[in-house]
């Protein structure tokens, strides 16, 4: 989806993910969030960086483990705050 940002807009949808990637908006627990409910938004799929280069002690902070998917698999903590708008968009 594409949408106009106008200066004084207040907040913008940014969509949702694309192919093979995962959007997750979680609490501190890394607890999905209900709809409306601000979270962090956390990042996964193929196209996922394995880490930051020449920086492990920020990609052991930002790349965790993925609770949601296979052994291995990684979620990137991107720190934006974010929640579900009722339409399935990310506000």
């Amino acid at each position: 989806a594409v949408s106009q940002v106008q200066a004084g807009s207040g907040s913008v949808s940014i969509g949702g993910a694309i192919a093979n990637t995962q959007f997750y908006i979680l609490d501190a627990n890394l607890q999905p969030v209900p709809v409306g409910v601000p979270g962090e938004l956390h990042i996964g799929g193929d196209g996922l960086a394995r880490g930051y280069l020449n920086r492990p002690e920020l990609t052991a902070d930002k790349f965790i483990p993925n609770p949601f998917g296979n052994a291995g698999h990684r979620l990137y903590k991107t720190g934006d705050l974010v929640r579900y708008l009722i339409n399935g968009n990310i506000e």
